[in-house]
C-alpha cells in the first residue's frame, strides 16, 4: 500500500517540482538579473554568476522553500521569497571566501556579523554585501539570521579541517553534519514563524543527510581537491549505505515529532524522498567499481567517469523513481 500510494502521489510532487523551478526562474530573472547585470563585467566568472541563477538562487527557495511550505501549508509570501533567494544567491560567494579566495577568516567574520561597514576589498565581497544587506532586510529577525549565519561560519572554519588531513571517520561526519545542519537552518531563518525545537531538530538532521548526500556526489572533485569526506576515505560502498539509510530514518522519524498536520508531514515525506533517493542511485554506481577492486573500495585506481554519477541519464531517474516507490512514510503520525 505503500509503495502505491508513493507512485500514486508521485504525479503530484514532480509537478508542484517544476512549477516551483519554473516560477522562481522567472523571479530570478526579474529581480536578480538586474543585480548581476550590474558586476558580469566586473570580475565576476561564468560559474559564480551560474551558481546563482541555476543552482543556490534557485535550489534553495523553489526546493527547500517549496519543502517548507508543504509542512506549514503555505506558499512563500513575496517577501520570504526575496529572504530565500538572497541567501541562496550569496551562498556560492561565501564558500568561495574559503575555498578559492583564501580570505582571511576574521575578515570574513566581520563581513558575516556586518556587511553594512566592513571594507570590501574585491568585487565578490561588493556582491555578498549587496546581497546579504537585502536579505537582512527582507527576513523577519536581522538578528536571527545573523545568529544562524555565525554558526554557518564556525561550520565552515570547521571543515577547514578536512583539506589534506588523515582525521577520524567519527570526526569527518561531526564535520559533515554540522555544516549541513547549520546551512539548513541558516535558510529557515528566512520564513515568518520561528521553527520551536522540534523543527530544529529534524532541520538539522535534513541539512545533514543533504550534505552527505552532495558528498557522495562531490567524490571525484572532493579527492581531487584532497578533501576528506565519509565517501573518500570509505572502503566499503555499503558501509556509507548504511550510514546514508539510517540518517534518512532518523530524519522521517523527526518529522513525525514536529506539530505540523500529518497530511503535511506525509506530503513533505514524499517531496524530500524523491531528492534523497538520488543519493542511493550514486552509491550504485560508486559500489559497481569495487567488483573491480577486489570489493575494497579504492578510489585512487577509478577514473573520473567511474566515480560521477550522470542524474540525466534517463535509466538513473528511472532507478530514482523505484527508490522513491518503495520508501516509507508509513511511521509518521
Amino acid at each position: 500500500m505503500n509503495t502505491i500510494n508513493n507512485i500514486f502521489n508521485f504525479p503530484r510532487i514532480f509537478i508542484k517540482i517544476l512549477y516551483s523551478l519554473g516560477r522562481q526562474k522567472v523571479f530570478i530573472k526579474s529581480h536578480i538579473d538586474p543585480i548581476l547585470d550590474s558586476y558580469s563585467s566586473s570580475g565576476l566568472s561564468h560559474s559564480d554568476i551560474t551558481k546563482i541563477r541555476k543552482y543556490y538562487g534557485n535550489a534553495v527557495p523553489s526546493i527547500l522553500g517549496e519543502g517548507f511550505c508543504i509542512l506549514r501549508g503555505s506558499p512563500l509570501s513575496q517577501r520570504e521569497r526575496f529572504a530565500m533567494t538572497y541567501l541562496g544567491s550569496l551562498t556560492g560567494l561565501y564558500d568561495d571566501f574559503f575555498d578559492k579566495l583564501d580570505t582571511q577568516e576574521n575578515h570574513i567574520f566581520e563581513l558575516t556579523i556586518n556587511p553594512f561597514d566592513t571594507t570590501l576589498q574585491n568585487i565578490h565581497e561588493s556582491l555578498f554585501a549587496k546581497l546579504y544587506r537585502l536579505a537582512l532586510l527582507h527576513c523577519p529577525s536581522s538578528e536571527l539570521l545573523k545568529q544562524k549565519f555565525i554558526e554557518v561560519y564556525k561550520a565552515q572554519i570547521q571543515s577547514k579541517l578536512q583539506y589534506k588531513s588523515s582525521l577520524a571517520s567519527s570526526h569527518i561526519e561531526e564535520i559533515t553534519y554540522l555544516k549541513g545542519g547549520t546551512s539548513l537552518l541558516f535558510y529557515r531563518s528566512a520564513l515568518n514563524d520561528k521553527p520551536d525545537e522540534f523543527e530544529e531538530a529534524f532541520l538539522y538532521g535534513l541539512g545533514s543527510l543533504m550534505q552527505l548526500e552532495n558528498d557522495v556526489f562531490d567524490v571525484y572533485k572532493d579527492y581531487q581537491n584532497n578533501i576528506s569526506t565519509l565517501v573518500t576515505k570509505t572502503k566499503k560502498v555499503n558501509e556509507l549505505r548504511e550510514t546514508y539509510t539510517q540518517l534518512h530514518r532518523e530524519v522521517i522519524k523527526l518529522v513525525s515529532k514536529t506539530k505540523f498536520p500529518r497530511k503535511n508531514k506525509i506530503l513533505f515525506a514524499r517531496f524530500i524522498n524523491l531528492i534523497i533517493c538520488r543519493g542511493y542511485v550514486c552509491l550504485d554506481c560508486l559500489e559497481k567499481n569495487e567488483k573491480l577492486t577486489n570489493n575494497v573500495f579504492s578510489i585512487e585506481l577509478y577514473s573520473r567517469k567511474m566515480l560521477i554519477c550522470d542524474m540525466e541519464k534517463f535509466r538513473n531517474s528511472i532507478k530514482t523513481f523505484k527508490y522513491y516507490a518503495k520508501s516509507n512514510v508509513s511511521i509518521l503520525k
